[in-house]
């Protein structure tokens, strides 16, 4: 009895065993079901993107080809025209067809040199756009200072001379016939004579500073003591003008000597200012030597082309002198000059209604000696002009060549006047 009593618990806790290892394996193979579910859901998900990213390279080179093959057809497409329009000029212009890599050869040189004087005029062109930019700022605090009144006085005023019948001069007494390199109208000049430059030479700077002496002042420009004689109207209904610029400078007059001389003639002070006669400028400004006494003492004319051109005969000299002390003295003179020979050769030749000759101005540049290494600079011009506006306008205009006389002997070491 009590053995089958055993017996039956052993089955009954068999049975319980078997229905709970069969219940294990059962929740286990559900749970790895949903465990694998998810896996694969993921790696589906991943492998989705994977094939999106794929997709999106694949579009963005076939893009980025495309482009590139169209960028490639332009240019071919733009060589083909460059080369068309080439072939088409070379034909017009009678080329052979053996010439054709030699005329791209010359194109593309052409093309270099024009780049390279396209940076040097952009250059130079920021330069006179900086010095412009300076004179405007100062011209507000100088021009004010300018006494506005014009004296008519003629107190001073040598009467007109009684003109001579013009009469041309004969050809055979050194005179020629002078051109000029752009093509404006030419004219007859007949030599001076050393005795009439000497006397010129020698007389004008005391004359005009005896007649116009610079008896106000308006203070500095630019580092320069400026000082200047009133506007004074002539007989001859002009206005002529003067001032004096003066300043120390760290140079030695040595190297003054050496570089002012050198100078190109284009870079000397200019005696005319187109807007001074209310001109403008449509030209280069050209001038050419047509004596020379010595190294040092010219007769020049200057040309300044425009729609009507100004022009005027100069004579140029640089002299050396000593004073009581021993120093040097450097004179640099340029002087607007006429003769009665070259006088009657226009009045015999006509007005020319495209050239306007000008009869007054010159420029007196004095250099001295003050110690080893400096040297004082005063910078004296005259010049006539239209009328008082255009009058007090010059004196702007004249302080450019100062300005640029630093540059030239004493670029980076200035001392106050």
């Amino acid at each position: 009895m009590i053995h089958e009593r055993l017996m039956t618990t052993e089955t009954s806790v068999s049975a319980r065993h078997h229905a709970t290892v069969a219940a294990t394996k059962k929740s286990k193979k559900k749970k790895d079901r949903v465990t694998t579910e998810l896996w694969e859901a993921v790696m589906h998900e991943q492998w989705k993107r994977e094939q999106q990213r794929r997709r999106m390279v694949r579009w963005r080179q076939q893009k980025k080809e495309s482009v590139t093959s169209m960028v490639e057809e332009r240019l071919r497409l733009e060589r083909r025209l460059q080369r068309h329009i080439l072939r088409a000029r070379m034909a017009a212009d009678r080329v052979t067809p053996h010439s054709f890599e030699e005329t791209i050869r010359l194109i593309t040189l052409q093309k270099a040199a024009l780049i390279r004087e396209n940076l040097v005029l952009i250059e130079a062109i920021a330069r006179h756009v900086k010095l412009e930019s300076m004179l405007q700022r100062d011209i507000q605090e100088f021009m004010p200072r300018v006494d506005k009144p014009c004296s008519d006085s003629t107190e001073e005023l040598t009467q007109q001379k009684t003109k001579e019948k013009a009469l041309p001069l004969d050809q055979e007494n050194g005179g020629r016939y002078v051109f000029f390199p752009s093509a404006e109208p030419s004219f007859y000049f007949h030599p001076f004579t050393r005795e009439e430059f000497d006397s010129i030479m020698n007389n004008d700077d005391v004359v005009n500073s005896d007649r116009h002496p610079c008896t106000q002042s308006v203070g500095e420009l630019f580092g320069w003591k400026v000082d200047y004689a009133p506007l004074v109207r002539t007989t001859e209904g002009s206005v002529m003008a003067h001032a004096i610029f003066t300043r120390r400078l760290q140079c030695s007059i040595d190297y003054a000597d050496k570089v002012l001389p050198r100078l190109d003639k284009t870079l000397w002070p200019k005696l005319v200012t187109p807007r001074s006669w209310n001109r403008v400028q449509t030209g280069s400004y050209s001038c050419q030597v047509l004596q020379n006494f010595h190294k040092d003492a010219h007769v020049m004319v200057c040309n300044i082309p425009g729609e009507v051109d100004l022009r005027y005969i100069a004579l140029a000299q640089h002299t050396r002198d000593f004073r009581a002390d021993g120093k040097r003295v450097d004179k640099y003179t340029i002087t607007i000059a006429d003769s009665e020979a070259n006088s009657r050769n226009r009045e015999a030749a006509g007005k020319q209604q495209d050239v306007q000759w000008v009869l007054e101005g010159g420029t007196c540049i004095t250099i001295t000696e003050v110690d080893r290494g400096i040297i004082d600079v005063v910078f004296d011009q005259w010049a006539g002009c239209l009328s008082e506006m255009h009058g007090r306008q010059l004196y702007i205009d004249w302080i450019r060549f100062p300005v640029g006389l630093e540059q030239y002997i004493s670029p980076t070491r200035l001392l106050n006047a």
